[in-house]
């Protein structure tokens, strides 16, 4: 049979989301099942009084009603934060719902189950939240500052600080010594993702044996499941973490939610199923956002304006608590500050403050997209500087081909590349000459309507695997990825892969990569996937991981 990876296929994962057949926590029917609603703070600092939940108790329908102190013996621990990324990193206890204090708005005080979303929505309107409100921070600079502070115990903003800096000396020397020199800050804003399924759990408990399965919109079940063991204190092989279709995540699926052990801890106390879904106004608030931070660039150059040294100094927001992957997002754009170009000399440091907003974490390509962006405006600043244009001092300072393979000032190895072939070749296809013609047209001509163009010649570090890299910023988890390839007795082929796809298309890749390796076809190969039952090992789905290290995996395994 001929090869058919990189040959056109039709999507096996589209019929069942095209037609509607695919099933969301939402579609799933459970019956028995009650609903939950949370009720979220409105204040972004606050100490909380008291939580009265007598009056949503009182409600039609409704079943039951807790606040964060009811609930507190139910957590072996809080929730998790498993990114250590330096040895003073300071961590706050983050409870699934607030005790004592609440620190962004929406965080979570108290939640209602009734046998309808409609009961228990109504109900949570009739709980009393006595408050008395607290300074709050929500500018990072502000925070570093410490005038106002998040967690009073910790007596700082400050949840930790950075630093990547081989040669202090030399990157001293180079500023000291430039013909030029550029200084800019650049500004990450927050951004909120909206995927386009909000999330959604289902926690249902077994009538005997003490087992939990909890039915969840997640990037990351493995992990779900291993974190619900240590916050629960309930033991891992009673528990089984399902994520079906999940609607996208880019990130924002990627962590260990309230909801998520809220739910099981319920379902295991009451007796029944609980449910809870994401309204749009709650995704804004209780989901993590992505970004927030400001940097500071600084390039080195000598009088052609060749790069000497780069040094990049970020003030990161961390929002009011660390969740699952916080602290160290912002770091995996620490060795890519220095972009596609020849640098020297090179220093990073990141600060991680708290602020009284909704945690960060993951989001769309997590920190390295804002250092392309913080690098690239800073090259053009370095044009202007210097008085050449934008694609001419690239050049100068691409890195060559004739350098491959290339260890950055940063560590990395770079293995191969043509950028400046790369760089010409998109001149190519967008007439940059003419481009540039009409742009000065434009301006000679007095024209209302300008011609604005941007350049970005960037790498990126995508791939998480076993690497220096991750041993370097402390990432817990490793790296690794687990698959399973059987033939069965027809002769057919079942795929188990540890890795969680929420749209990628994991199955008919993954099907298309075992098939070359046996000689059957795609459509003989079943790729089973998102549930800890079925695959009981895998580190699942983020950072541009699943094909090079998941679908690797899968290949390796499928060996004539």
């Amino acid at each position: 049979m001929s090869a058919v990876t990189g040959t056109r296929l039709l999507r096996k994962e589209d019929p069942a989301l095209l037609t509607g057949e695919a099933r969301f926590v939402d579609d799933l029917v459970v019956p028995g099942a009650l609903h939950a609603k949370i009720v979220r703070s409105t204040r972004a600092h606050a100490r909380l009084r008291s939580v009265d939940v007598s009056g949503a108790l009182a409600r039609p329908g409704v079943v039951a009603a807790f606040t964060g102190a009811d609930l507190r013996d139910e957590w072996a621990q809080p929730l998790p934060c498993a990114w250590q990324v330096t040895e003073d990193l300071r961590r706050p206890d983050h409870w699934p719902l607030a005790v004592d204090e609440v620190r962004h708005v929406g965080e979570g005080v108290a939640v209602v189950l009734a046998e309808t979303p409609s009961a228990a929505r109504d109900a949570t309107e009739a709980v009393v939240v006595d408050d008395e409100l607290l300074p709050a921070v929500l500018d990072v600079e502000e925070a570093r500052a410490d005038r106002a502070l998040v967690h009073e115990d910790l007596g700082t903003n400050v949840a930790y600080t950075w630093k990547l800096e081989p040669d202090p000396e030399g990157i001293e020397r180079a500023f000291a010594e430039a013909a030029h020199v550029v200084r800019r800050r650049y500004v990450q804003q927050r951004l909120i993702p909206m995927a386009m399924e909000p999330r959604g759990v289902c926690a249902v408990p077994e009538p005997f044996g003490g087992g939990t399965t909890l039915y969840t919109s997640t990037q990351i079940p493995h992990i779900v499941k291993v974190m619900l063991s240590l916050t629960l204190g309930v033991p891992e092989h009673h528990l089984r973490v399902v994520a079906p279709a999940v609607g996208g995540g880019f990130g924002s699926k990627l962590n260990v939610y309230a909801e998520e052990v809220l739910a099981v801890a319920l379902a295991r106390r009451l007796g029944r199923p609980v449910r809870w879904v994401e309204e749009r106004s709650e995704n804004a608030q209780a989901t993590t956002h992505g970004r927030g931070m400001v940097q500071d660039m600084e390039l080195a150059a000598d009088a052609d304006g060749r790069i000497t040294a780069v040094r990049a100094s970020l003030v990161a927001d961390m929002g009011a608590y660390l969740q699952l992957i916080t602290p160290g997002t912002p770091l995996l754009g620490a060795f890519v500050y220095h972009g596609a170009y020849d640098v020297p000399l090179y220093s990073f440091t990141c600060t991680g403050v708290f602020t009284n907003r909704t945690p960060t974490a993951a989001y769309r390509g997590a920190g390295r997209p804002e250092a392309t962006y913080a690098v690239e405006r800073a090259i053009d600043a370095l044009a202007e500087e210097v008085g050449v244009d934008p694609v001419e001092i690239r050049r100068r300072n691409l890195i060559g081909p004739g350098q491959f393979p290339y260890t950055s000032a940063a560590g990395l190895v770079f293995d191969s590349g043509d950028y400046e072939r790369a760089l010409d070749e998109a001149l190519r296809r967008v007439g940059y000459e003419d481009l540039r013609g009409e742009q000065a047209a434009r301006r000679e001509r007095g024209d209302t309507r300008h011609l604005g163009i941007g350049l970005s010649s960037y790498v990126e570090m995508c791939g998480l695997a076993p690497s220096r890299v991750l041993a370097s910023l402390s990432y817990a988890a490793g790296g690794w990825e687990s698959a399973t390839v059987r033939v069965l007795p027809t002769g057919k082929v079942q795929v188990v892969t540890g890795t969680s796809p929420h749209g990628q298309g994991h199955v008919t890749s993954w099907s298309m990569i075992v098939a070359d390796r046996l000689g059957v076809s795609p459509d003989d190969v079943d790729v089973l996937h998102g549930d800890t039952a079925l695959a009981p090992l895998g580190l699942d789905t983020y950072g541009s991981r699943s094909v090079s290290v998941g679908g690797r995996r899968c290949g390796r395994r499928a060996r004539r």
